[in-house]
Protein backbone atom coordinates (compact mmCIF):
# COMPACT_ATOMS: atom_id res chain seq x y z
CA UNK A 1 0.00 0.00 0.00
CA UNK A 2 1.44 3.15 -0.97
CA UNK A 3 2.32 5.66 1.75
CA UNK A 4 0.70 9.26 1.95
CA UNK A 5 3.59 11.77 1.37
CA UNK A 6 2.51 14.07 4.20
CA UNK A 7 2.81 10.36 6.42
CA UNK A 8 6.46 10.67 5.04
CA UNK A 9 6.76 14.02 5.86
CA UNK A 10 5.51 13.37 8.80
CA UNK A 11 8.11 10.57 9.72
CA UNK A 12 11.37 12.43 8.51
CA UNK A 13 9.99 14.90 10.79
CA UNK A 14 10.16 12.60 14.17
CA UNK A 15 13.14 11.58 13.04
CA UNK A 16 14.84 14.68 12.84
CA UNK A 17 13.34 15.61 16.39
CA UNK A 18 14.51 12.43 18.56
CA UNK A 19 17.52 11.61 16.69
CA UNK A 20 18.50 14.76 16.20
CA UNK A 21 17.30 17.84 17.64
CA UNK A 22 16.39 17.02 20.95
CA UNK A 23 19.53 14.89 21.60
CA UNK A 24 21.31 17.87 20.68
CA UNK A 25 21.40 20.45 23.44
CA UNK A 26 21.88 17.83 26.26
CA UNK A 27 26.03 18.18 25.50
CA UNK A 28 25.36 21.76 26.79
CA UNK A 29 24.37 20.58 30.24
CA UNK A 30 26.67 21.21 32.93
CA UNK A 31 26.97 20.28 36.49
CA UNK A 32 25.13 23.56 37.81
CA UNK A 33 25.06 25.38 34.49
CA UNK A 34 24.37 25.08 30.27
CA UNK A 35 27.94 25.93 28.25
CA UNK A 36 26.89 29.38 26.44
CA UNK A 37 27.86 28.76 23.28
CA UNK A 38 29.28 25.77 20.64
CA UNK A 39 30.72 26.95 17.10
CA UNK A 40 30.16 24.73 13.80
CA UNK A 41 32.30 21.96 15.34
CA UNK A 42 30.56 21.90 18.76
CA UNK A 43 33.03 23.35 20.34
CA UNK A 44 32.46 25.66 23.22
CA UNK A 45 33.43 28.82 22.30
CA UNK A 46 35.29 31.46 24.63
CA UNK A 47 34.52 34.78 26.45
CA UNK A 48 30.34 34.63 25.26
CA UNK A 49 27.97 34.86 28.33
CA UNK A 50 25.55 32.62 28.65
CA UNK A 51 21.80 34.18 27.65
CA UNK A 52 18.69 34.15 28.75
CA UNK A 53 16.84 33.43 25.46
CA UNK A 54 18.67 30.13 25.11
CA UNK A 55 18.01 29.18 28.47
CA UNK A 56 14.50 29.87 28.77
CA UNK A 57 14.22 28.52 25.13
CA UNK A 58 15.49 25.41 26.34
CA UNK A 59 13.35 25.26 29.30
CA UNK A 60 10.50 25.57 26.79
CA UNK A 61 11.40 23.53 24.29
CA UNK A 62 12.31 20.20 26.70
CA UNK A 63 8.76 20.99 28.73
CA UNK A 64 7.01 20.60 25.94
CA UNK A 65 8.88 17.55 24.75
CA UNK A 66 8.10 15.58 27.67
CA UNK A 67 4.31 17.31 27.74
CA UNK A 68 4.11 15.13 24.59
CA UNK A 69 5.92 12.00 24.44
CA UNK A 70 7.13 11.66 28.62
CA UNK A 71 10.59 11.57 27.50
CA UNK A 72 11.84 11.74 31.56
CA UNK A 73 15.34 12.49 29.94
CA UNK A 74 13.45 15.82 28.73
CA UNK A 75 11.97 16.72 32.00
CA UNK A 76 15.46 16.29 33.64
CA UNK A 77 16.73 18.83 30.69
CA UNK A 78 13.60 20.93 31.42
CA UNK A 79 13.86 21.17 35.26
CA UNK A 80 17.62 21.97 34.78
CA UNK A 81 16.81 25.03 32.70
CA UNK A 82 14.71 26.10 35.34
CA UNK A 83 17.24 25.93 38.10
CA UNK A 84 19.25 27.94 35.66
CA UNK A 85 16.93 30.48 35.12
CA UNK A 86 15.62 30.98 38.74
CA UNK A 87 19.06 30.71 40.58
CA UNK A 88 21.21 32.65 38.12
CA UNK A 89 19.27 35.34 35.74
CA UNK A 90 16.35 36.13 38.03
CA UNK A 91 16.21 39.71 39.99
CA UNK A 92 15.33 38.95 43.21
CA UNK A 93 15.11 42.51 44.26
CA UNK A 94 13.24 44.20 41.03
CA UNK A 95 12.09 41.15 39.76
CA UNK A 96 12.15 40.09 36.15
CA UNK A 97 15.46 38.04 34.14
CA UNK A 98 18.62 39.37 33.73
CA UNK A 99 19.79 39.59 29.76
CA UNK A 100 23.39 37.99 30.23
CA UNK A 101 25.39 36.05 33.31
CA UNK A 102 28.66 35.44 33.11
CA UNK A 103 30.54 32.57 34.05
CA UNK A 104 30.56 33.28 37.93
CA UNK A 105 26.80 33.06 37.67
CA UNK A 106 26.53 36.65 38.10
CA UNK A 107 24.44 39.79 35.89
CA UNK A 108 26.91 40.36 32.64
CA UNK A 109 24.06 42.52 31.54
CA UNK A 110 21.21 43.18 33.95
CA UNK A 111 18.83 45.02 31.17
CA UNK A 112 15.16 44.10 31.47
CA UNK A 113 14.24 43.27 27.67
CA UNK A 114 10.52 42.78 27.50
CA UNK A 115 10.63 40.23 24.67
CA UNK A 116 13.21 38.23 27.18
CA UNK A 117 10.50 38.08 29.98
CA UNK A 118 7.91 36.93 27.28
CA UNK A 119 10.14 33.89 26.88
CA UNK A 120 10.64 33.62 30.63
CA UNK A 121 6.72 33.41 30.78
CA UNK A 122 6.32 30.93 27.84
CA UNK A 123 8.50 28.66 29.26
CA UNK A 124 7.19 28.52 33.48
CA UNK A 125 3.81 28.26 31.76
CA UNK A 126 4.75 25.09 29.68
CA UNK A 127 6.81 23.86 32.46
CA UNK A 128 4.26 23.82 34.38
CA UNK A 129 1.49 22.02 31.99
CA UNK A 130 4.38 19.16 31.60
CA UNK A 131 5.32 19.03 35.49
CA UNK A 132 2.20 20.24 37.22
CA UNK A 133 5.11 22.49 39.00
CA UNK A 134 2.66 25.55 40.49
CA UNK A 135 5.86 26.89 41.00
CA UNK A 136 6.47 27.53 37.88
CA UNK A 137 2.84 28.91 37.37
CA UNK A 138 3.34 31.44 39.90
CA UNK A 139 6.53 32.75 38.44
CA UNK A 140 4.59 32.93 34.63
CA UNK A 141 1.74 34.80 36.51
CA UNK A 142 3.66 37.03 38.66
CA UNK A 143 6.24 37.92 35.38
CA UNK A 144 2.91 38.36 33.64
CA UNK A 145 1.85 40.95 36.08
CA UNK A 146 5.53 42.54 36.20
CA UNK A 147 5.42 43.06 32.46
CA UNK A 148 1.94 44.80 32.49
CA UNK A 149 2.87 47.17 35.09
CA UNK A 150 6.33 48.08 34.10
CA UNK A 151 6.10 47.74 30.05
CA UNK A 152 2.57 48.97 29.13
CA UNK A 153 2.37 52.39 28.00
CA UNK A 154 -0.78 53.64 29.10
CA UNK A 155 -0.39 57.10 27.42
CA UNK A 156 -0.02 55.42 23.38
CA UNK A 157 -0.34 52.01 23.53
CA UNK A 158 1.89 49.19 23.21
CA UNK A 159 4.83 47.73 25.18
CA UNK A 160 8.16 48.90 25.42
CA UNK A 161 11.11 47.03 24.45
CA UNK A 162 14.48 47.76 26.86
CA UNK A 163 14.56 48.82 30.79
CA UNK A 164 17.40 48.71 32.93
CA UNK A 165 17.47 46.63 36.43
CA UNK A 166 15.01 48.33 37.99
CA UNK A 167 12.80 48.63 35.10
CA UNK A 168 13.41 52.44 34.53
CA UNK A 169 12.75 52.43 30.18
CA UNK A 170 16.20 53.04 28.76
CA UNK A 171 16.91 55.74 26.41
CA UNK A 172 18.74 53.21 23.77
CA UNK A 173 16.28 50.13 23.62
CA UNK A 174 17.97 48.09 20.81
CA UNK A 175 17.48 44.37 21.22
CA UNK A 176 19.89 42.70 18.96
CA UNK A 177 22.72 44.20 17.71
CA UNK A 178 21.48 44.09 13.89
CA UNK A 179 18.02 45.80 15.07
CA UNK A 180 16.96 49.47 15.33
CA UNK A 181 16.75 51.25 18.08
CA UNK A 182 13.56 51.04 19.13
CA UNK A 183 11.26 51.60 21.52
CA UNK A 184 8.33 49.66 19.96
CA UNK A 185 8.58 46.77 17.76
CA UNK A 186 7.19 43.77 16.14
CA UNK A 187 9.46 41.24 17.45
CA UNK A 188 8.63 42.19 21.09
CA UNK A 189 4.95 42.59 20.77
CA UNK A 190 4.59 39.09 18.52
CA UNK A 191 6.58 37.03 21.62
CA UNK A 192 4.42 38.99 24.43
CA UNK A 193 1.40 37.72 22.66
CA UNK A 194 3.21 34.49 21.91
CA UNK A 195 3.79 34.30 25.97
CA UNK A 196 0.45 35.32 26.80
CA UNK A 197 -1.62 33.28 24.88
CA UNK A 198 0.29 30.05 26.11
CA UNK A 199 -0.62 30.98 29.41
CA UNK A 200 -4.15 31.81 28.81
CA UNK A 201 -3.99 28.33 27.05
CA UNK A 202 -2.65 26.76 30.33
CA UNK A 203 -4.46 28.65 33.06
CA UNK A 204 -7.44 30.58 31.88
CA UNK A 205 -7.97 34.09 33.67
CA UNK A 206 -9.65 37.32 32.65
CA UNK A 207 -6.47 39.06 32.81
CA UNK A 208 -4.34 37.01 31.12
CA UNK A 209 -7.51 37.15 28.42
CA UNK A 210 -8.08 40.84 27.87
CA UNK A 211 -4.22 41.28 27.74
CA UNK A 212 -4.19 38.89 24.43
CA UNK A 213 -6.96 41.16 23.18
CA UNK A 214 -5.15 44.21 23.84
CA UNK A 215 -1.86 42.87 21.75
CA UNK A 216 -3.85 41.19 18.87
CA UNK A 217 -4.94 44.54 18.74
CA UNK A 218 -2.37 46.46 18.68
CA UNK A 219 -0.48 43.87 16.38
CA UNK A 220 -3.93 44.36 13.71
CA UNK A 221 -4.11 48.08 14.14
CA UNK A 222 -0.56 49.49 14.59
CA UNK A 223 2.05 46.82 13.41
CA UNK A 224 0.50 45.70 10.34
CA UNK A 225 1.14 47.71 7.53
CA UNK A 226 -2.07 49.64 6.42
CA UNK A 227 -1.53 48.49 2.29
CA UNK A 228 -0.17 45.53 2.75
CA UNK A 229 -0.35 42.37 5.18
CA UNK A 230 3.00 42.34 6.76
CA UNK A 231 4.37 43.71 9.64
CA UNK A 232 6.68 47.15 10.35
CA UNK A 233 9.55 45.57 12.38
CA UNK A 234 10.26 49.32 14.49
CA UNK A 235 8.42 52.07 15.64
CA UNK A 236 8.60 54.91 17.69
CA UNK A 237 7.22 56.24 20.89
CA UNK A 238 3.91 57.59 18.91
CA UNK A 239 4.00 54.72 16.33
CA UNK A 240 5.90 55.86 13.51
CA UNK A 241 7.26 53.55 11.18
CA UNK A 242 11.26 53.58 11.26
CA UNK A 243 12.33 51.54 8.52
CA UNK A 244 10.72 50.07 5.74
CA UNK A 245 12.18 46.64 6.65
CA UNK A 246 10.55 43.84 5.25
CA UNK A 247 10.98 39.96 7.22
CA UNK A 248 9.00 37.15 5.43
CA UNK A 249 10.31 34.77 8.34
CA UNK A 250 8.59 37.19 10.86
CA UNK A 251 5.75 37.58 8.78
CA UNK A 252 5.30 33.85 8.03
CA UNK A 253 5.52 33.08 11.94
CA UNK A 254 3.12 35.76 12.65
CA UNK A 255 0.47 34.19 10.64
CA UNK A 256 -0.16 31.02 12.67
CA UNK A 257 1.04 32.31 16.26
CA UNK A 258 -1.51 35.61 16.24
CA UNK A 259 -4.46 33.09 14.27
CA UNK A 260 -3.22 30.58 17.50
CA UNK A 261 -4.31 33.28 19.69
CA UNK A 262 -6.74 34.46 18.74
CA UNK A 263 -8.34 30.52 18.78
CA UNK A 264 -7.05 30.52 22.61
CA UNK A 265 -9.11 33.36 23.27
CA UNK A 266 -11.85 32.00 21.82
CA UNK A 267 -13.58 34.94 20.21
CA UNK A 268 -15.00 33.90 16.69
CA UNK A 269 -14.69 37.80 15.54
CA UNK A 270 -11.18 37.50 16.50
CA UNK A 271 -10.61 34.31 14.86
CA UNK A 272 -12.63 35.15 11.46
CA UNK A 273 -10.20 38.16 11.63
CA UNK A 274 -6.79 36.65 11.72
CA UNK A 275 -7.77 33.59 9.66
CA UNK A 276 -8.11 36.25 6.72
CA UNK A 277 -4.90 37.82 7.73
CA UNK A 278 -2.93 34.58 8.47
CA UNK A 279 -4.19 33.52 4.46
CA UNK A 280 -3.50 36.92 3.19
CA UNK A 281 0.59 37.05 4.86
CA UNK A 282 1.34 33.53 3.81
CA UNK A 283 0.02 34.84 0.40
CA UNK A 284 1.84 37.54 0.24
CA UNK A 285 5.38 35.59 1.46
CA UNK A 286 4.84 32.71 -0.91
CA UNK A 287 5.07 35.80 -3.83
CA UNK A 288 7.86 37.76 -2.75
CA UNK A 289 9.76 35.81 0.13
CA UNK A 290 10.91 32.63 -1.42
CA UNK A 291 13.86 32.32 -3.43
CA UNK A 292 12.92 30.76 -6.86
CA UNK A 293 16.44 29.20 -7.09
CA UNK A 294 15.88 27.12 -4.11
CA UNK A 295 12.73 27.37 -2.43
CA UNK A 296 14.42 28.59 0.97
CA UNK A 297 12.94 32.03 2.86
CA UNK A 298 15.21 34.72 2.56
CA UNK A 299 16.13 36.78 5.51
CA UNK A 300 15.46 40.56 5.97
CA UNK A 301 15.25 42.76 3.11
CA UNK A 302 14.38 46.02 1.56
CA UNK A 303 11.80 46.45 -1.65
CA UNK A 304 13.85 48.37 -3.61
CA UNK A 305 16.63 45.20 -3.34
CA UNK A 306 13.58 42.82 -2.82
CA UNK A 307 16.01 39.24 -1.30
CA UNK A 308 18.82 39.19 1.00
CA UNK A 309 21.90 37.51 0.66
CA UNK A 310 21.63 34.93 3.45
CA UNK A 311 18.85 32.61 4.63
CA UNK A 312 18.71 31.30 8.02
CA UNK A 313 17.10 28.45 9.92
CA UNK A 314 14.53 29.99 11.69
CA UNK A 315 12.77 31.28 9.04
CA UNK A 316 12.21 27.60 7.30
CA UNK A 317 11.22 26.17 10.63
CA UNK A 318 8.27 29.05 10.70
CA UNK A 319 7.80 28.96 7.07
CA UNK A 320 7.00 25.22 7.17
CA UNK A 321 4.02 25.75 9.95
CA UNK A 322 3.03 29.05 8.69
CA UNK A 323 2.27 27.24 5.31
CA UNK A 324 0.79 24.52 6.59
CA UNK A 325 -1.62 26.50 8.74
CA UNK A 326 -2.72 28.68 5.84
CA UNK A 327 -3.83 25.20 3.83
CA UNK A 328 -5.47 23.89 6.84
CA UNK A 329 -7.53 27.58 6.98
CA UNK A 330 -8.35 27.56 3.38
CA UNK A 331 -7.48 24.11 1.72
CA UNK A 332 -5.52 25.85 -0.26
CA UNK A 333 -2.87 22.92 -1.96
CA UNK A 334 -0.19 25.45 -3.30
CA UNK A 335 0.41 26.28 0.66
CA UNK A 336 0.68 22.56 1.77
CA UNK A 337 3.19 22.67 -1.23
CA UNK A 338 5.00 25.49 0.17
CA UNK A 339 5.17 23.70 3.48
CA UNK A 340 6.78 20.23 2.31
CA UNK A 341 9.32 22.18 -0.25
CA UNK A 342 11.14 24.01 2.55
CA UNK A 343 11.58 20.77 4.30
CA UNK A 344 13.41 19.41 1.54
CA UNK A 345 15.30 23.33 1.86
CA UNK A 346 16.09 22.17 5.10
CA UNK A 347 16.99 18.92 4.44
CA UNK A 348 19.66 19.68 1.99
CA UNK A 349 20.93 23.02 3.54
CA UNK A 350 20.28 23.75 7.27
CA UNK A 351 20.23 20.33 9.10
CA UNK A 352 24.16 19.83 9.84
CA UNK A 353 24.58 15.92 9.16
CA UNK A 354 28.12 15.69 10.26
CA UNK A 355 27.68 17.78 13.74
CA UNK A 356 24.50 17.76 14.61
CA UNK A 357 21.48 20.06 14.94
CA UNK A 358 20.73 22.70 12.42
CA UNK A 359 23.22 25.77 10.61
CA UNK A 360 22.97 29.01 11.32
CA UNK A 361 22.44 29.40 7.92
CA UNK A 362 23.88 29.48 4.11
CA UNK A 363 25.21 32.44 2.36
CA UNK A 364 23.45 33.00 -1.11
CA UNK A 365 26.09 30.73 -2.78
CA UNK A 366 24.74 27.57 -0.90
CA UNK A 367 27.92 28.01 1.92
CA UNK A 368 27.37 27.78 5.30
CA UNK A 369 27.36 30.87 7.71
CA UNK A 370 29.97 30.88 9.80
CA UNK A 371 27.98 31.27 12.95
CA UNK A 372 27.57 29.62 16.08
CA UNK A 373 25.70 26.53 16.52
CA UNK A 374 24.56 27.39 19.73
CA UNK A 375 24.33 30.37 21.48
CA UNK A 376 22.69 33.82 23.14
CA UNK A 377 20.74 34.15 20.04
CA UNK A 378 20.52 30.18 18.93
CA UNK A 379 18.45 27.44 21.12
CA UNK A 380 16.50 24.99 20.02
CA UNK A 381 13.00 26.35 19.90
CA UNK A 382 12.57 27.28 16.42
CA UNK A 383 13.47 24.05 15.08
CA UNK A 384 11.64 21.71 17.75
CA UNK A 385 8.12 24.08 17.22
CA UNK A 386 8.40 23.01 13.85
CA UNK A 387 8.75 19.42 14.13
CA UNK A 388 6.29 19.38 17.17
CA UNK A 389 3.65 21.64 15.70
CA UNK A 390 3.34 19.58 11.99
CA UNK A 391 3.59 15.87 13.82
CA UNK A 392 0.46 17.55 15.57
CA UNK A 393 -1.33 19.30 12.42
CA UNK A 394 -0.64 16.25 10.18
CA UNK A 395 -1.63 14.39 12.25
CA UNK A 396 -5.70 16.34 12.51
CA UNK A 397 -5.64 17.25 8.95
CA UNK A 398 -5.00 13.84 7.55
CA UNK A 399 -8.89 12.95 7.04
CA UNK A 400 -9.01 15.83 4.63
CA UNK A 401 -5.38 16.01 2.73
CA UNK A 402 -5.30 14.99 -0.91
CA UNK A 403 -3.86 11.65 -2.19
CA UNK A 404 -1.09 13.63 -4.01
CA UNK A 405 0.60 17.13 -3.35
Amino acid sequence: MKTHPLLKLQSDLKTELFENILPYWHRLRTTDSFISALDSANQPMANVDLGVIMVSRLLWTYSRAFHLYGNPECKALADHAKHVLTTRFEDKEHGGYYWTVDASGQAAESKKQCYAQAFCIYAFSEHFQATGESDSLERAEKLFDLVEAKAWDSQKGGYLETFSADWTPLEKMRLGAEDLDAPKTMNNHLHLIEAFANLQKIAPSEKVEASCRRILRVIADRIILGDQPRFGLFYDMDWKLLDPVVSPGHDIEGSWLLHEAAEIVGDSDLIGEFEKLAIEMAELVLATGIDPKDNGLYDEFHNENPQSATKCWWPQAEGMVGFFNAYQISGDKRFLEASSVIWEYIQDFIIEKENGEWLWGVNADGTAMEKEKAGPWKSSYHNARACFEMIERIDKALPTLPDEL
